[in-house]
């Protein structure tokens, strides 16, 4: 036990000593304990909230109508717009996620307005030169709306109830000339806590989305995030059942050798000659997509490197004294390939992983890229990269993206060649 302490402690300095790859191993560690926060860290719902003195856990307890918060409507109310309105109020207050957007979520992005020192309407992005301002419901609705040509008031004003228009105006160069009906008495100045919507792609920094939203009105931000605990949840289903298959497998052939060795190298032979992308393409044709589809696929043409790695391996250690004498006291063959076959592969087990990780990420973003991945509504590194091909302007949607997945194979990459140097006390040396 002592000597066994000693070499694992050896091997944990030397995995230390590979900065690149101990800084990975850390950096990928922070990284999966951010994405077990889930709605925590990013999600729609507040984690606290308070309303005319009343408490409300939204994110622990789901779904709440505007009713239950004692406002006014049926639907849940849009978070966001309802912390600023009890601010406004000065009714209680709203505690959201650090990103306030679901990764499957569709955003409207309204930033507010304002009119500039000459009184023309203003976004962010300067004088709103053709568009629409509103005052918005809790709910997300409209209550009243503007049409906006050059800054200007001009064309048509609406004052809308429960989703019906009640009353109209008309507005040329920024007066009032015409209501209808006639004889409303509706006061049509724009004023209050007024928006606008811009259509997406958005660049970043606009209604509270960092990274601005894809074509789609997602937010980039959530949307990464997304589509990194997918990639954790694929690797979870899919590394346990493609080294089942591959150790048990490769560990096999190496022990018993003889036909046994011989049938299962042709049928891997046969198997890998397989086209995988054809074989996708014929299987998405046949099947709704969807992870755990994928992830089968994956594993049935990913498993044969690792049993040929294993296979090697396990051809070596069959040869040693201490499996002969095991044979010899009685000991059976699955007793042996477990006992000191597969024991005596760690270092083929383990620095094969982080290489295995790299080839799941690629392929399913791969897959995720030409459009025969994930179902679009789904988050995902390869559906962003496919709609940054699309919006070449958009750089906040390529940028992100490619940098989250060539930083993370980079890291498991690195991790893979500090596990190397760990294990290879050779390899450590040179």
């Amino acid at each position: 036990m002592n000597a066994t302490s000693s070499l694992s402690a050896r091997r944990w300095q030397r995995f230390q000593a590979h900065r690149l790859g101990w800084y990975s191993f850390v950096t990928l560690v922070i990284f999966i304990g951010l994405a077990a926060l889930g709605p925590l860290l990013v999600g729609p719902r507040p984690l606290a909230m308070k309303v005319d003195g009343h408490w409300y856990f939204p994110v622990f307890h789901g779904y709440y109508s505007a009713q239950d918060l004692g406002l006014k409507g049926e639907a849940e109310p849009k978070y966001r717009l309802l912390q600023q309105q009890l601010a406004v109020e000065d009714r209680g207050w709203v505690v959201m996620p650090l990103i306030p957007f679901a990764p499957d979520e569709v955003c409207e992005v309204i930033p507010s307005v304002r009119a500039n020192a000459q009184g023309k309407w203003c976004d962010p992005r300067g004088v709103i030169a053709e568009g629409r301002i509103f005052i918005l419901n809790p709910d997300g609705t409209r209550q009243r709306t503007w049409s906006i040509v050059n800054g200007d008031l001009n064309g048509d004003a609406k004052i809308i109830n429960q989703g019906n228009t009640v009353a109209r105006a008309k507005f040329l160069d920024g007066k009032l000339v015409g209501t209808f009906p006639a004889t409303t008495s509706q006061d049509w100045t724009a004023r209050g806590n007024l928006y606008t919507m811009i259509s997406s792609p958005c660049p970043p920094g606009l209604d509270g989305h960092w990274l601005g939203t894809d074509e789609s009105g997602h937010d980039v931000l959530a949307r990464l995030y997304g589509g990194f605990r997918i990639l954790l949840l694929a690797s979870l289903l899919y590394l346990p059942v493609v080294y089942g298959i591959g150790l048990v497998l490769g560990a096999a052939m190496g022990y018993f050798g003889g036909w046994f060795d011989i049938v299962c190298q042709r049928v891997m032979e046969i198997w890998s000659n397989i086209p995988f992308l054809y074989a996708i393409i014929f299987l998405s044709s046949l099947l709704e997509p969807s992870l755990k589809i994928l992830i089968l696929i994956l594993v049935a043409f990913s498993w044969m490197g690792l049993a040929q790695q294993l296979r090697a391996s396990a051809y070596q250690v069959a040869a040693r004294d201490y499996v002969l004498a095991s044979k010899t006291l009685g000991a059976g063959h699955w007793r042996i390939i477990w006992r000191h076959i597969l024991p005596n592969c760690t270092t083929v087990i383990l620095t094969t992983l982080p290489f295995s990780l790299h080839g799941l990420v690629f392929s399913l973003s791969a897959l995720d890229y030409l459009g025969f991945g994930l179902p679009p509504t789904e988050p995902s590194w390869g559906d962003l990269l496919h709609q940054a091909k699309e919006n070449w302007d958009a750089w906040w949607i390529l940028v992100p993206s490619l940098t989250c997945l060539v930083g993370l194979m980079i890291m498991m990459n690195s991790m893979g060649d500090a596990l190397q140097d760990a294990f290879d006390l050779k390899r450590a040396q040179k």
